[in-house]
């Protein structure tokens, strides 16, 4: 951790850290072609990585300059505040602050916006319910204590070594995953052999490919047997975000189909459609909702993480996107997703292709943590500093 002498730190009103930047712009009459809406901001991340025109929006916006920040005053919870290096309008549902430079070095103010200290207080003095919301002349008068102006540049300096290392693996990552896109792609996908339909991958003897349950809201309890939902699935991975249970009596009403670990779930619906992994054993007993599917395949015939990266390619993905329906939200049936054509290679093909892209997947895995880690250590540096 770096040192700093606190005893030399002192306490400043927001309002004298950063000045709020009022400045409206009409998106009809502005000649700058960059707008920023709170959709374009990545949670806890300092960098703007998408944009879009000011004719994609209508009503009055805030201007922005290079090396203001715009920070979500709405639903604060969110914790989105990024860097502008750009000329451009933002949404109005943002605060656009820029850093008082005689308080605190401009480029020490992102990484002040996201610290715990100041996030925390914003949540806490945002008003309203549904969309709470924070206002500048409450924000203002919000104390936070600034280290010297003389161990700031090395304070800023460090954090920025630290993001620039975490966004060169952040793109290395993005290679990675582009890279394995392509050998799935040209492994899995356009393997040529036997050609079978889904279903036929599913084991015949413990109802293999079956339709989640539909459990009502006044089904769900506290407690008891886990409902597995969308939000658990993951490509490829099992997220296990759900909390969702049923009691065993209404397990017995519903009569419903358990998960097992090892069961594949498959989504029947976005983001993105018909995304897969494998269920672990998470200590519940498990059952899943209707919008899922769930497919237990025979071990002796078929490889399940070959099964897992096939779907989970661009390929079925827009495969199975093509077989959706529905007006609100698009949804494929198991009928649709059990009647698509794939290749099917024999067990031993299927062991040895997986076992080919073991290694991409596991340097996918490192650089993951080690990101993980660079900004673990960049948090704790930001909390030390201004906590």
């Amino acid at each position: 951790m770096i040192k700093i002498n606190k005893s030399q730190r002192k306490t400043y009103k927001f309002g004298d850290i950063a000045l709020s930047i009022s400045e409206r712009a009409e998106p009809k009459e502005t000649k700058l072609d960059i707008y920023v809406g709170l959709e374009h901001i990545d949670p806890d991340c300092i960098h703007i990585k998408r944009k879009g025109h000011p004719s994609d929006v209508k009503g009055t916006k805030l201007r922005v300059y290079p090396g203001d920040i715009i920070f979500g005053k709405r639903r604060a919870y969110q914790r989105k505040a990024a860097i502008v290096d750009f000329d451009g309008i933002c949404s109005a549902h943002a605060m656009v602050v820029r850093a008082n430079p005689k308080v605190i070095l401009p480029e020490l103010m992102p990484f002040f916006i996201h610290s715990d200290v100041f996030m925390h207080r914003a949540v806490d003095v945002s008003e309203g319910s549904l969309s709470p919301t924070i206002k500048w002349k409450i924000l203002a008068e919000q104390e936070f204590r600034m280290p010297h102006l003389g161990d700031q540049k090395r304070i800023a300096d460090l954090l920025w070594s630290i993001d620039e290392a975490t966004e060169k693996k952040k793109c290395l990552l993005s290679e990675l995953k582009q890279l394995f896109r392509v050998v799935v792609e040209k492994t899995i996908v356009n393997v040529k052999c036997e050609s079978i339909q889904l279903r036929d991958i599913a084991s015949k003897t413990v109802n293999g490919f079956m339709d989640g349950d539909w459990i009502e809201s006044k089904d769900q309890s506290e407690e008891g047997i886990r409902l597995l939902q969308l939000a658990d699935i993951g490509v490829g991975v099992f997220l296990d975000k759900s909390r969702r249970f049923i009691t065993e009596d209404t397990f017995k009403r519903l009569n419903c189909f358990e998960v097992l670990p090892g069961d594949i779930l498959l989504a029947r619906m976005p983001d993105p459609i018909g995304r897969a992994c494998i269920v672990p054993d998470i200590g519940y007993k498990m059952i899943t909702a209707v919008d899922c599917c769930i497919i237990r395949i025979d071990e002796n015939l078929h490889n399940k993480l070959y099964w897992v990266h096939l779907l989970n390619s661009d390929s079925m993905k827009r495969k199975i996107e093509s077989l959706a329906s529905g007006t609100t939200r698009s949804r494929i049936s198991r009928k649709n997703l059990e009647a698509i054509q794939v290749y099917c290679p024999t067990k031993k093909d299927q062991d040895k292709i997986v076992n080919g892209i073991i290694g991409l997947m596991g340097n996918i895995d490192a650089v993951t943590e080690n990101i993980g880690l660079q900004y673990q250590i960049q948090k704790q540096i930001i909390n030390q500093i201004f906590g």
